[in-house]
């Protein structure tokens, strides 16, 4: 029997075996790659207004997170000439809990107040009509209009107030956000992480959480991007959604494993392999 190191026989399942690819997915990507209205695009849809939300060239950048891909689309922070209310369907349907991410970029302070409205969330239903939204990311004014905070409310019903992030941001500068929604708790529970601690693998501390709205959330349907009255000037890049920390989080390399498929020529013996390999 002839024996082989792990790169000779590695070098043979490439030259004669099959082998299957697998990467880290998410169920929902959106990187912006075309112009226009961002309704005309990679299957979102407006379900409130009759403005538009454009989607601009350029992208926004985060370290340590996977490269950007497209362009951005932006929120005018002008509810009077063009606001919209748009939607993209999603497929984790009744899961316990999901997680969006997004970089975001807020220009400046136009149209902030100091009491929060909210400009991100997901949609229990899909398509033209989008009625019950769940983990709200929202945003208020402080520091006299100097800075911003951005909060997190779970759902509507009973009294719902929302949870700061107590970390005053800067105009102009990209951040990472991450929500978790809880639907399967009553009353449901919002997280949100801004810049947080770690990228892929499990999830950090560093969160603030939500749970004082009381309206149940039946699934996750869809997610919804908001221009309205108190809704800020913003770009808005990399939106993803997973039922994982590491789906809405992936780093600059992926991790792919390569498993033979069939037998190598007569005369060579070997196991099959599970190989992993880093592609930056």
């Amino acid at each position: 029997m002839k024996k082989f190191t792990l790169k000779a026989i590695f070098l043979m399942a490439l030259l004669f075996v099959g082998f299957q690819l697998t990467g880290r997915g998410q169920d929902f990507y959106d990187g912006f790659t075309g112009t226009g209205d961002i309704s005309n695009n990679n299957g979102w849809t407006i379900h409130s207004g009759t403005g538009i939300i454009p989607i601009n060239s350029g992208s926004l950048v985060y370290t340590g997170l996977q490269a950007p891909v497209g362009n951005r689309v932006t929120i005018p922070g002008n509810n009077t000439a063009v606001s919209a209310d748009v939607n993209a369907s999603l497929t984790v349907g009744t899961v316990d809990a999901a997680y969006y991410s997004a970089l975001i970029n807020v220009i400046d302070n136009t149209q902030i107040k100091t009491s929060p409205d909210y400009f991100m969330s997901f949609g229990a239903t899909s398509g033209a009509a989008v009625t019950i939204l769940g983990a709200r990311l929202g945003i208020k004014s402080v520091n006299t209009a100097a800075n911003y905070r951005l909060c997190i409310g779970n759902t509507s019903g009973g009294t719902l107030t929302y949870t700061d992030f107590a970390q005053d941001l800067d105009f102009g500068t990209t951040y990472l956000v991450v929500v978790k929604y809880d639907r399967s708790v009553s009353p449901t529970v919002a997280y949100l992480w801004v810049n947080p601690t770690s990228l892929g693998g499990s999830e950090p501390t560093g969160f603030v959480s939500c749970n004082t709205g009381t309206s149940a959330f039946s699934t996750f349907a869809s997610i919804c991007i908001r221009n309205s009255s108190n809704t800020p000037k913003a770009d808005i890049d990399e939106i993803r959604v997973g039922t994982t920390w590491a789906q809405v989080t992936p780093t600059g390399t992926v991790h792919y494993v390569a498993t033979p498929v069939i037998t190598p020529p007569a005369g060579v013996y070997t196991t099959p392999q599970t190989i992993t390999m880093t592609c930056d």
